[in-house]
């Protein structure tokens, strides 16, 4: 169940990462930088981490850094995948239904959206 539901977490992943620099791409995981410059929090950075997914024993980790940098602007995730949020930045789910990847997109979307609006970060 985990392979299944790292791989649909990957494809998603994948589908809204275009032109970001893939620093991962292995049987247990895929992460993801902004590719480019990048201002958080005043500092300026060259690079940015953006989001992975990470295949464990029992789910499937999805570690995604602008709910971190911006929780406010995701303060309205639905309850199915808020639910799975743990700590600041990390979602375990085990299983990957339609909605729920439809969450996770939408999320990497405005993620996306955040990280390219230089004046958004």
């Amino acid at each position: 169940m985990s392979r299944e539901t790292f791989e649909a977490l990957k494809a998603v992943l994948v589908a809204q990462s275009d032109g970001m620099q893939v620093t991962e791409d292995g049987p247990n995981g895929y992460a993801v930088y902004t590719g480019r410059p990048i201002e958080l929090a005043g500092r300026h950075l060259p690079n940015a981490f953006f989001a992975s997914v990470k295949e464990a024993k029992n789910d499937t980790a999805l570690y995604f850094f602008p709910i971190y940098s911006h929780p406010k602007r995701f303060a309205d995730l639905p309850a199915p995948l808020r639910k799975k949020l743990t700590g600041k930045s990390c979602f375990h789910i085990k299983t990957a239904d339609p909605e729920l990847l439809d969450a996770v997109a939408a999320m990497l979307a405005r993620g996306r959206e955040i990280y390219s609006d230089p004046a958004k970060t």
